[in-house]
């Protein structure tokens, strides 16, 4: 009976020691690494930066239901056809329902165009699938009931190309002429436009106007002095504004900066402006006038570019920076980097064991550095290399794991 009591006594203990170990180990970490990962940055004159244009303002004076021939932050040639007015909205929802068949059309006659299916990777497929999907039920729950349509083209989109890959349905003809003798169909209970408006010159048509189109212009630039940005007031949008043209040609960038800044560029300097613009995230510039301030010492510095997309051309203002030096290589938490005997560098996760690293450091910040990537067949930091960033009493070949 003894002897019984004891070994319960014993297995327990040894479950709770074992418990307790796997608790231990699944909580405790000896060392907390991060992954080593390629990066761009710049360093620079950090500027807000104002857009200066060539705008004109679209308006319409014809009464009615107005109807858009483009979309916004389309490209519209000179005389190009901006919009269409109706006698009323039944107009604008046919043709509406117009070019969303025809978008059918045209996506299902190229997917038929294109029938290498060995190049086409289902498992994508399906992920545009749920993504449409997902997209669908969001819009509805938010009560975003715009962008549905948008996510139920992709949706429909992706369905075809899934039954064309898996042999669900090979032949669309049947499909496609349903679809054509809807668009027949609607566009024969069209009536007649009561008017139309044209671009009064080739750009980008945006739908907005924020009344700084007649302020920010081109004519002068030596008017666009600090105190000029500083007490630029927009004026008042005509009632029939219906949006406007912005100029795909030649635009500006002016910022103002301390006059010690504006001494380190000069007029004809080819520069890079970084923004956070997607489309555009490196601007080609060229200073183009630099005016002092009789007030301050400030001056504002006038870039000029030539390129042009739909998003540059609803941007009116924005962080921008105006760059000095570009880096590129390996980004690390400031954390993981360690000097060992005299030798900077970082320890990384080896199987089980940790070993030292020497990197040449390009770039710091408070919260990471760029490291160089380097070519070697010695010991050199890598891309997705598992970084030390957390951890005590490490040294080369350390056993941690």
């Amino acid at each position: 009976m003894k002897t019984n009591t004891v070994i319960r006594i014993f297995a327990i203990t040894l479950l709770a020691v074992f418990v307790l170990h796997q608790v231990y180990s699944s909580v405790y970490k000896p060392v907390v690494t991060e992954s080593a990962e390629y990066f761009e940055t710049v360093d620079g004159l950090k500027i807000t930066g104002t857009i200066i244009r060539r705008e004109s303002i679209v308006t319409c004076n014809t009464k009615g239901s107005l109807h858009f021939a483009v979309s916004d932050g389309m490209r519209v040639s000179k005389n190009g056809a901006v919009a269409y007015v109706y006698e009323s909205d039944d107009a604008s929802i046919t043709l509406s329902s117009i070019e969303e068949l025809n978008k059918q059309i045209e996506d299902i006659e190229n997917m038929i165009a294109y029938n290498d299916l060995q190049a086409v990777d289902l498992d994508l497929v399906n992920s545009k699938v749920d993504k449409a999907v997902n997209g669908i039920v969001l819009g509805a729950r938010g009560g975003n009931l715009t962008g549905i349509g948008g996510e139920l083209n992709e949706l429909l989109s992706a369905i075809n190309r899934r039954q064309l890959i898996t042999g669900e349905q090979t032949d669309f003809s049947e499909k496609l002429t349903s679809l054509k003798g809807q668009v027949e169909a609607l566009e024969a209970s069209l009536p007649t436009p009561k008017g139309n408006i044209k671009a009064a010159q080739s750009g980008y048509f945006v739908s907005g106007t924020d009344g700084y189109e007649a302020v920010f212009t081109c004519e002068d630039l030596s008017l666009i002095t600090p105190e000029f940005l500083a007490s630029a007031k927009p004026q008042k949008i005509p009632d029939n504004a219906i949006g406007k043209i912005v100029s795909d040609y030649e635009w500006y960038i002016a910022a103002s900066v301390s006059l010690s800044d504006s001494l380190k560029y000069k007029e004809g300097d080819a520069l890079t402006i970084k923004t956070s613009i997607k489309s555009h995230s490196n601007l080609s510039v060229t200073v183009e006038k630099i005016n002092t301030s009789e007030e301050n010492d400030t001056a504002t510095v006038i870039f000029s570019c030539q390129q042009m997309s739909s998003e540059l051309a609803n941007l009116r203002s924005g962080s921008m920076t105006v760059v000095s030096k570009s880096y590129e290589g390996l980004k690390v938490s400031r954390r993981a980097q360690r000097i060992v005997d005299g030798q900077s560098g970082v320890y990384v996760l080896s199987g089980r064991s940790v070993k030292f690293v020497p990197i040449n450091v390009l770039y710091k910040t408070d919260d990471y550095i760029i490291c160089e990537q380097q070519v070697s067949n010695t010991s050199v930091l890598r891309l997705y290399d598992e970084v030390v960033v957390k951890g005590r009493n490490l040294y080369d070949g350390k056993i941690v794991g």
